[in-house]
């Protein structure tokens, strides 16, 4: 790291907050899809001051900056910055539960708080008040993943609509409030995510437009009765048809909660071949009990009636707890995997589906990048829930992984009344011919659907570059112009999200080639003052 650089840095951290070690460079250099992006250095704040200073700092001598919540962003990056040379800001030791509102059922946390951390602060004072959780792991970010637009399991599952409220550092040092929360004297402050005047909300949605300092977030409250609906459909074609009756049920209010069809090779992995079906969905039904039962009913017969075939099952305490017992004995792998789908439904943390989806028994959301027994990468694409436009991308989907010979794992998710979200992903050795074979396939696909007009909903570091043709030039220019009026020295992960900021000469754009060694070997950057 350039001498300059250091020196800035070690007057806003101490020793045990700042490394630029060659180890650690390589882990926050590589992400799981087999790229790499040295950054200069990785610098983890402890308080609020210490990140504002070191936005301050990056205006005044002109570096940029890349913050990461926990820096565990699986499939779509991991803690990769957006080009070489950037410092990664680590907010993981920002990670304190401010306030748990039971009354008006919110939280407030800051950017660093886990999954697993948040559960066991609701569980600690016995809340009634659960969480809706991703699969991705108990030690990824809360807050990150509702940036991302991440969704869930429960009747919450749409969890970036759950925020309320957010304080957020510009990068032009400034700290601005959303929702009512602009009011200082506001009885709803952390209660109505509009405000009043431009929602703010969506701004710092995947977008490198600030920092979230903390963020309040509505939680949904114990619901009187649980059930966990599961559905197998036994043959291949069956999807297109599952999807759109879902999205009939979800439409009539019978269904509220997300809904994931998912392959049987994505669910359990190798032992896919074992299973007694194609496809599996699951769900979750809440409320006072008579209406959960009365939603179930309505739910079996309208899957019967449009897949005959289809097995459908409803799991509650009583009834999961008595498998339990007689599991004691039989020992069932088949019962423990189906533990990982009640825990999700009840917004209970796991590992599990990370061990399915590397087909590796020890993997866990704390490994380190490097660490992981193989590469991995999504591919995403949004859809309309006609039974046409699902048979369509999965056909698309079909003819690429069987022209580079990889196993289709797919989920189907009904995100919304109306939207479907398709989530394919290969997992592939770390060879330099495996992770270049890899990269002609998600290249490939990606144009496919979005030249079919699937187009994804998140991406992540050296993957933006495949969709910037698709969108429109107008909304591209929109997003530069704001960058440019909220970031005018371009210091804050620049290129996320198209965000380009002003033009720029001279700065070698970061590898968006998986396996391609990105070393540092530019010269490094002399820093002066703005």
């Amino acid at each position: 790291m350039d001498t300059a650089l250091f020196s800035v840095l070690s007057g806003i951290y101490t020793g045990h907050q700042i490394n630029h070690n060659q180890e650690t460079l390589s882990e926050y250099a590589l992400a799981l899809n087999g790229s790499i992006t040295y950054p200069s250095a990785v610098v983890w704040p402890e308080n609020e001051e210490q990140l504002i200073a070191t936005v301050q700092a990056a205006n005044k001598y002109s570096f940029e900056i890349h913050p990461v919540a926990q820096g565990r962003n699986w499939g779509y990056g991991t803690a990769q910055g957006t080009r070489s040379k950037q410092v990664i800001i680590n907010l993981s030791r920002l990670s304190e539960v401010l306030e748990i509102n039971e009354e008006h059922a919110y939280v407030r946390v800051q950017p660093g708080i886990t999954q697993l951390q948040l559960h066991q602060a609701l569980t600690n004072i016995n809340s009634s008040l659960q969480l809706d959780i991703t699969a991705a792991g108990s030690h990824t970010s809360v807050v990150g993943n509702l940036l991302e637009r991440g969704f869930g399991h429960t009747d919450y599952s749409d969890r970036f609509s759950n925020v309320l409220s957010m304080r957020v550092l510009l990068p032009n040092g400034e700290i601005i409030t959303t929702g009512m929360e602009m009011f200082p004297s506001s009885k709803a402050k952390h209660l109505y995510p509009y405000g009043i005047g431009p929602v703010l909300n969506g701004l710092f949605s995947q977008s490198n437009l600030g920092i979230v300092l903390d963020m309040t977030i509505a939680l949904q409250p114990k619901p009187e009765y649980q059930a966990t609906v599961m559905v197998m459909c036994r043959d291949e074609a069956d999807a297109p048809e599952m999807v759109s009756t879902i999205a009939e049920l979800k439409l009539k209010g019978v269904v509220t909660s997300g809904v994931h069809t998912v392959s049987m090779t994505r669910a359990v992995g190798e032992l896919a071949s074992k299973a007694a079906g194609a496809w599996v969905l699951t769900t979750s039904l809440a409320g006072p009990r008579s209406i959960v039962k009365a939603r179930y009913k309505y739910f079996k017969q309208t899957i019967k009636q449009h897949l005959p075939r289809a097995r459908v099952f409803m799991m509650d305490d009583f009834r999961w707890g008595v498998l339990c017992k007689i599991n004691e004995h039989l020992k069932s792998p088949a019962l423990y995997g189906l533990q990982l789908v009640i825990d999700l439904k009840k917004g209970i943390p796991s590992d599990d589906a990370i061990k399915t989806l590397l087909d590796h028994p020890e993997a866990t959301s704390e490994m380190k990048t490097s660490d992981f027994p193989a590469c991995f990468r999504w591919i995403c694409a949004v859809s309309s829930f006609s039974k046409k436009d699902i048979k369509e991308m999965l056909s698309v989907c079909h003819q690429v992984f069987e022209k580079y010979g990889y196993e289709e794992r797919y989920s189907l998710t009904n995100v919304s009344e109306r939207a479907v979200v398709m989530i394919a992903n290969i997992r592939f050795g770390k060879t330099e011919d495996e992770i270049a074979k890899a990269r002609d396939f998600h290249k490939e696909l990606d144009n496919a659907l979005l030249t079919a007009g699937f187009c994804p909903y998140r991406s992540g570091s050296g993957m933006f570059d495949v969709i910037k043709p698709y969108i429109a030039s107008s909304n591209l220019k929109l997003l530069n112009n704001l960058k440019l009026a909220v970031d005018p020295n371009n210091i804050l992960s620049p290129g996320k999200y198209w965000m380009t900021g002003s033009p720029e000469s001279g700065k070698t754009e970061p590898s968006d080639i998986m396996g391609e060694q990105a070393q540092n070997t530019e010269a490094e950057p002399v820093l002066t003052e703005s």
